[in-house]
């Protein structure tokens, strides 16, 4: 579990409204995060985050001064624009002009508590553009402000997937290689099995390997092709689809047999996965 929003006031640098309640916060179970409306105007000296950090400017624009002691430099930031902050040096000046623009921070120092050597040597970056990594922040927002209904394992998959896009991006370079063995994975496959409540956690997963969480998602893509979130959720689905055609319990039900956060949880999932709804499988596989 990486959450501890004892943090989050101490991400919120500029001081602003957050969009995410205590109660949202508290059931997430990721790196921390705030999602926080930015003010018109934000006015810094010798201005220090102390820690590792990637934040994204959600919406809006904002026009934006630093000093990190090499000269002042301005960007023109659009919505989409991140920048990832090493924690380790002191901005001189911390200027910000914004219009109708909201903020993601997330924490990265919260990765070393699993994985010590976790970003180590991260690259600073004021100006950068990835959009598969903004989509990553934006799904963990999204999935604190709706309550968190995809469970412990969705947040900790999109956590490590920030750690592992920066390590290839900003971080030092990694010889890893390798894969799981069939005995790892058969593991992974008995503890998924037995979960209930929403699955397995990450760390549970990653400890039958003998592996880090972020490690442990790395050799698991490697094997299987797919992220861990995403094999329990397709396990969980063909145990769903069993039931289904197998069996009159109501739908409801085998939604919370499965693990799934409620019936129209099941549905939305069902479809992507099926091409078609938990009825009309059932309705196909009467005689």
């Amino acid at each position: 579990m990486y959450a501890d929003f004892s943090r989050v006031d101490t991400i919120n640098v500029h001081a602003e409204r957050s969009r995410l309640s205590p109660e949202q916060t508290a059931r997430w179970r990721g790196l921390p995060l705030g999602w926080f409306d930015a003010g018109p105007s934000v006015h810094n000296r010798n201005f220090l985050v102390p820690r590792q950090l990637v934040a994204l400017l959600d919406a809006g624009e904002a026009r934006v001064r630093f000093d990190f002691g090499a000269g002042i430099k301005t960007f023109e930031l659009q919505a989409g624009a991140l920048r990832v902050f090493d924690g380790r040096r002191a901005c001189r000046l911390n200027d910000w002009w914004c219009r109708s623009a909201r903020r993601i921070m997330v924490d990265l120092d919260a990765a070393r508590v699993d994985e010590p050597e976790a970003l180590e040597g991260l690259r600073q970056d004021l100006d950068l553009r990835d959009d598969e990594l903004a989509g990553v922040l934006r799904a963990m927002a999204r999935e604190i402000a709706e309550g968190c209904p995809h469970g412990a394992l969705y947040a900790e998959s999109l956590s490590a997937s920030v750690v592992l896009r920066l390590q290839r991006t900003h971080g030092r370079p990694s010889r890893e290689r390798g894969t799981l063995t069939a005995a790892q994975l058969r593991r992974v496959d008995d503890i998924v099995a037995a979960a209930t409540d929403g699955g397995p956690a990450l760390a549970v997963l990653a400890a039958a390997t003998g592996y880090s969480r972020a490690h442990f998602v790395r050799l698991f893509r490697r094997t299987t092709g797919t992220s861990p979130h995403r094999y329990v959720v397709q396990r969980r689905l063909e145990h769903a689809r069993h039931l289904i055609v197998t069996s009159t319990l109501p739908l409801a039900e085998v939604a919370a047999v499965t693990g799934f956060a409620s019936q129209s949880h099941l549905n939305s999932a069902f479809v992507r996965f099926f091409r078609c709804t938990p009825g009309d499988a059932r309705r196909d596989a009467r005689p």
